[in-house]
C-alpha cells in the first residue's frame, strides 16, 4: 500500500481544511464592543471575526434556562460590517420570589410576635395581682371591750382602775361584781 489513501485525490486536502479551520478571516476588520446585556458583563478575549465570547451573568443572577451566553464576531456582506451576533440571554434573579414562602413566613412572625405579647401581658398582670396582695393591710380582728379607761385613775363611782386596763372584767368579775377571793 502506498501513502495516498484510497478514494482521496490530492485536491480534496485543501477542501477539507477550509472546512475544517473554517472561513478564512479578513485581515484588517475587527467587531466593534458588544452590546451590553441586562445583568451581565463580558470579558472580550479577540474582536477578529469569527471571534466566539461569552457573557456571564452578574453576581445573584443566572441565566434563565433556553437562553444563550454565546455571541460571535461575524461580517455582514450585504452591508460591508463586522458586528456581533445579538445574544438571546436572559439573566434572572437567583432568588425567585415565592409567594407562599413569604405568606409563611410573614404568617409564623406575626403569630410569634402575638404569642410574646400574650405573655408579657400575662406576666404584667401576674406582678400587678402579688403587688396588691403585698400592700393589702390585714384586716384585725378587734376584741370586743367594754368601755375601759386606758389611764389609770377613778372610774365615774370613784373606784380605782389601774389594773383593770389588762383585765376587762376587771377583779370585780362581770359588770361590776367583785371576784370571789
Amino acid at each position: 500500500m502506498s501513502g495516498r489513501l484510497r478514494g482521496c485525490g490530492v485536491g480534496a486536502l485543501p477542501a477539507l481544511l477550509l472546512l475544517l479551520l473554517g472561513p478564512p478571516a479578513t485581515p484588517g476588520i475587527t467587531c466593534p464592543t458588544p452590546t451590553s446585556v441586562k445583568h451581565a458583563d463580558i470579558w472580550v478575549k479577540s474582536y477578529n471575526l469569527n471571534s466566539r465570547e461569552r457573557y456571564v451573568c452578574n453576581s445573584g443572577f443566572k441565566r434563565k434556562a433556553g437562553t444563550s451566553s454565546l455571541t460571535e464576531c461575524v461580517f455582514n456582506k450585504t452591508v460591508n460590517i463586522a458586528h456581533w451576533t445579538t445574544p438571546n440571554l436572559k439573566c434572572i434573579s437567583a432568588y425567585q420570589y415565592n409567594p407562599r414562602a413569604v405568606t409563611a413566613a410573614i404568617s409564623t412572625s406575626v403569630a410569634v410576635l402575638c404569642g410574646v405579647c400574650v405573655v408579657c401581658l400575662l406576666v404584667r398582670y401576674v406582678r400587678y395581682i402579688r403587688s396588691r396582695q403585698a400592700y393589702q393591710i390585714p384586716s384585725v380582728e378587734m376584741e370586743s371591750m367594754e368601755v375601759v379607761p386606758m389611764t389609770g385613775g377613778t372610774d365615774a363611782r370613784g373606784e380605782g382602775t389601774e389594773n383593770e386596763s389588762h383585765d376587762p372584767e376587771g377583779s370585780r368579775g362581770r359588770r361590776g361584781q367583785q371576784k370571789p377571793q
